[in-house]
C-alpha cells in the first residue's frame, strides 16, 4: 500500500497543494493519508478528492477568511515560525490561548463546515490519520485514525490538530487541544502501523528534527519531497507567497521524481545531457583553463587530467555549494545556473536547457577572464560570489569553444 504523509507548518501548507498536483499528474495514487496541523487539513481535502477546492481556498481567500484579526496584527504575526524546537518560546502564547486571549479562528471553522464533506471522506475507503495533543500542564499526545473520530466531529478534530498556540482555543470534551506539531509533526507511524511500507512525505520545514524523525523509519520505503527554499512564516496568507509556494511544490515534486532537471533551477528533461556527456565536457577542458582555475583556487599542481578530476573539480563543487556526492551532470548544470543567478533570472520557472546554453554563450563576458593570467595569485579575501563568477566564466568560455 502506498501512503501520503503531510507535515505541519501553517500557511507553508500551500506547498503541499502544488506537490500533490504533481504527484497526481505523475499518476501516483494513495490508499491512505496522514497529516498534522495544515497537513491534516490538506489531507482531508485530498481524500475528499477536491484538491481544486482547496487550491481555490488557498489562492482566493485572504487571512480574514481564516481568523478574526486586524491588518496591523496580521502584519505583526504573519512571519512567525511555529516549530517544535521553538516550544519554550511559545509557552507564553499557550498561556494566552488558555485564557482565550489568542486570535479567534471562527472563520476557519465556518470555511471548513462549508467546504468539507465528512461523509465523502468517510466513504472514500481510504485510511486517514491526524495528530493533535491536549494540554493539561503537560503535552498529552493524541494521534487518531478516522474510525476513532465520532461521526460529525471531523471538523472539530481537524481544528484541534491545527490549533497553533497563537489562536484562541476552544475546549472539546472538556480538554484543551493544541497543534499536533508538539508531538509528531510528520506522522509516518500512523500509516506504518497500518501496514504501509511505501510512503511519500511532503515536508514543509527542512530541519534537523525532521531528519531525525525520518531516520526512525528506515525499515520502509520513504520518499521525501523537500522545499528547495524557505517557505515563509507560519501565518503568511499573502497571495504572492501562496502562489509561489504552490508553484515551488509542483516543481520540487517533479524534480524529486526526475521529471525536471537542474540543481537549483528547473529544466525540461533532455537525455542529451546525461552524466557521460557532462563528463566529456570536463575531460576535454583546455590545459590553459585547468591552469587558470587551479591558480584561482590556489591549487599548486600540474594541469593534468588527474589533477582536474581528483583535486580541481571537487574543490569547484565545494565553492559552488554542491552536495559532497555531486555528479558531473550536477556541476555542468550548476555552472550555467550561476549565470542565471547573476542576472536575477526567476528560479521558479521551467526552462529549456538548450536555450539557456545558447543565451549564455551569446552573453559571456570574456573581459574578466582575460584580465587574469598565470602570474596573478588568488587573493584569500576574494568574496565567494566573485570567486564563483570567475570560476564559471572560465568553464563557460571553454565549453563554448568546445562547441
Amino acid at each position: 500500500m502506498k501512503g501520503l504523509v503531510l507535515e505541519g507548518g501553517g500557511t507553508k501548507g500551500a506547498y503541499q497543494i502544488g506537490a500533490y498536483k504533481a504527484l497526481r499528474d505523475l499518476g501516483i495514487e494513495f490508499q491512505g493519508v496522514a497529516g498534522t496541523s495544515i497537513g491534516a487539513l490538506n489531507g482531508a481535502y485530498i481524500l475528499q478528492n477536491d484538491i481544486e477546492v482547496m487550491e481555490d481556498i488557498w489562492l482566493t481567500y485572504d487571512y480574514t477568511h481564516f481568523m478574526n484579526i486586524d491588518e496591523e496584527s496580521y502584519e505583526k504575526y504573519k512571519n512567525i515560525d511555529f516549530t517544535a524546537k521553538n516550544f519554550n518560546a511559545v509557552i507564553g502564547l499557550i498561556n494566552k490561548a488558555r485564557k482565550n486571549e489568542g486570535i479567534d479562528i471562527t472563520p476557519l471553522r465556518q470555511l471548513l463546515e462549508k467546504t468539507l464533506n465528512e461523509e465523502s471522506i468517510r466513504s472514500s475507503n481510504k485510511d486517514f490519520g491526524l495528530v493533535t495533543v491536549h494540554w493539561d500542564k503537560k503535552i498529552n499526545p493524541h494521534p487518531l485514525y478516522l474510525e476513532d473520530i465520532p461521526k460529525g466531529r471531523l471538523t472539530d478534530y481537524l481544528i484541534a490538530s491545527s490549533s497553533l498556540p497563537i489562536f484562541k482555543l476552544d475546549r472539546m470534551d472538556d480538554k484543551l487541544y493544541l497543534d499536533g506539531m508538539f508531538f509528531d509533526n510528520m506522522p509516518i507511524s500512523l500509516l506504518e502501523n497500518k501496514g504501509y511500507n511505501d510512503i511519500v512525505v511532503i515536508r514543509l520545514i527542512d530541519d534537523f528534527l525532521g531528519k531525525i524523525s525520518l531516520n526512525k523509519h528506515q525499515d520502509i520505503n520513504v520518499k521525501t519531497i523537500i522545499p528547495s527554499e524557505y517557505l515563509g512564516g507560519s501565518l503568511n496568507k499573502d497571495k504572492d507567497s501562496v502562489e509561489k509556494n504552490i508553484k515551488l511544490g509542483y516543481f520540487d515534486a517533479m524534480k524529486a521524481y526526475n521529471r525536471y532537471e537542474g540543481t537549483k533551477y528547473y529544466f525540461n528533461v533532455d537525455y542529451k545531457f546525461d552524466d557521460e556527456y557532462c563528463f566529456e565536457k570536463f575531460r576535454r577542458l583546455d590545459k590553459q583553463t585547468i591552469e587558470d582555475v587551479s591558480n584561482l583556487l590556489g591549487i599548486k599542481k600540474d594541469a593534468s587530467l588527474r589533477t582536474l578530476m581528483e583535486v580541481v573539480i571537487p574543490k569547484v563543487g565545494e565553492v559552488l555549494n554542491l552536495d559532497k556526492d555531486f555528479s558531473y551532470k550536477d556541476l555542468f548544470y550548476c555552472i550555467y545556473e550561476k549565470k542565471l543567478e547573476e542576472n536575477n533570472i526567476n528560479r521558479i520557472q521551467l526552462y529549456d536547457f538548450n536555450k539557456v546554453i545558447d543565451a549564455v554563450n551569446k552573453n559571456i563576458n570574456t573581459s574578466k577572464i582575460l584580465t587574469l593570467n598565470n602570474e596573478i595569485r588568488p587573493i584569500i579575501s576574494l568574496q565567494k560570489n566573485k570567486m564563483s563568477k570567475l570560476l564559471t566564466n572560465y568553464f563557460l568560455k571553454d565549453f563554448k569553444n568546445q562547441g
